[in-house]
């Protein structure tokens, strides 16, 4: 199967980025917002395995489903594994839709101090737990492709909201500094919301990390 690489999906609300890649099998998907189920059933993808990059509602929303229907592994930091397993919060948020909950979370038990070799679907991953956004943020670094697929942590002009239940502004730019901007100023960023960018234009003119 040969797709640009990474295909990006945008859907739900909040317009959440999921992005595919392919794997020895399918395609590797990092997150899952409202409506990627459908557009893998029109785009007759096939998902060899689903990485949330954490576990807030607007990546997971359509997990479950991508889990059933494509039989693959789900895989998702401990940290975050309490906001999978009940969705009952989104009442908090006015949200009163549902969604089907992932049935097996796999642990992506990446310490927070150092990162964590990993590999899936024939590729080669660095990953780094990041938290501050969520208690269980991870990014995902190839490094053979220079690019990052990191959720909310680190955005084109910005970082992720750190006033949530588990976020800390000091974890989050500390973890930033220390895990991603020592990467090759090329590394591309492909981040949970809005356009990508890279390295090397987050740490010349990012206000929150420069």
């Amino acid at each position: 199967m040969t797709l640009p690489a990474p295909l990006c999906f945008t859907g739900g609300r909040l317009e959440t980025n999921a992005y595919l890649i392919p794997g020895r099998d399918g395609l590797l998907c990092f997150d899952a917002p409202e409506g990627l189920a459908d557009e893998a059933r029109r785009q007759g993808w096939k998902i060899e395995a689903l990485l949330l990059t954490h576990g807030h509602f607007d990546h997971i929303w359509d997990a479950g489903r991508i889990e059933a229907e494509h039989g693959c592994p789900v895989y998702l930091h401990p940290f975050d594994a309490p906001l999978a397993a009940s969705i009952d919060y989104l009442s908090l948020f006015g949200i009163e839709e549902r969604f089907p909950l992932v049935k097996t979370l796999i642990d992506l038990d990446v310490p927070t101090e150092s990162d964590l070799p990993w590999a899936i679907g024939g590729r080669k991953f660095t990953l780094f737990h990041i938290p501050g956004h969520s208690a269980g943020s991870v990014a995902f670094y190839e490094p053979a492709e220079q690019r990052i697929f990191g959720g909310d942590i680190l955005f084109a002009g910005g970082v992720g909201r750190w006033d949530l239940p588990g976020g800390s502004r000091e974890t989050l730019i500390d973890g930033i500094r220390r895990h991603l901007m020592p990467l090759p100023a090329a590394t591309a960023v492909h981040p949970g919301h809005g356009p990508a960018t890279t390295i090397g234009r987050e740490k010349a003119s990012n206000p929150y990390v420069r």
